[in-house]
């Protein structure tokens, strides 16, 4: 893939990301609405392509596919996501984005990380799917540890230091998603990331 500037015209490119369980997505939502972004969600599209293959849940797909078929999926997405961010007025929600828009000198407005403790991970995500805390906190280790390997060996992104890569670093673990908002909307006003 060859690098390539994001047209002026295009108006915003949005980037948020975040380990399972931050509240990456719902504040990706919440910034999608709030600015009129048409959001595109890495991890919905990476999901429907584990329902098509007949896997009831995202984390079978992961334990049940190897490497090699994942990296193609990723390289596909990539694509895709590529294009997507030739789209006018768009918010991309994925884990590796920013660091992928990095790399190909892809211009974007703002890009946001969400961070959080692994306990209130575990929590907030047991508050939306259920299940047991054990298996939960075991899910969220192994998807970050797989994550990390595979996007430095795929990309040679430093997964666990998003401060290389994104605009604004937040740890979540002592704010709800309101107080998590508010602040984003004041870190992109401070920081003058997008002009009215």
């Amino acid at each position: 893939m060859s690098s390539s500037d994001r047209p002026k015209n295009l108006g915003i490119l949005m980037v948020v990301g975040g380990p399972g369980g931050s509240g990456a997505s719902t504040i990706a939502k919440m910034l999608a609405s709030h600015f009129k972004l048409n959001r595109i969600y890495a991890g919905g599209l990476m999901r429907d392509i584990a329902k098509s293959k007949g896997f009831e849940t995202y984390e079978a797909f992961l334990e049940n596919t190897p490497e090699i078929e994942l990296e193609k999926l990723d390289k596909s997405m990539d694509k895709k996501l590529m294009k997507y961010s030739f789209l006018p007025n768009i918010l991309i929600d994925s884990k590796v984005f920013a660091a992928f828009s990095s790399k190909y000198r892809i211009s974007t407005t703002v890009k946001i990380w969400l961070d959080c403790n692994l306990e209130i991970r575990v929590k907030r995500k047991l508050g939306k799917v259920g299940g047991s805390y054990g298996l939960v906190l075991e899910d969220l280790k192994k998807r970050y540890e797989k994550d990390k390997t595979r996007f430095e060996r795929l990309y040679g992104i430093d997964y666990s230091n998003p401060k290389k890569y994104n605009d604004i670093v937040l740890d979540t673990s002592r704010i709800n998603e309101y107080q998590t908002f508010s602040l984003i909307l004041k870190l992109i006003e401070d920081g003058k990331y997008i002009r009215k």
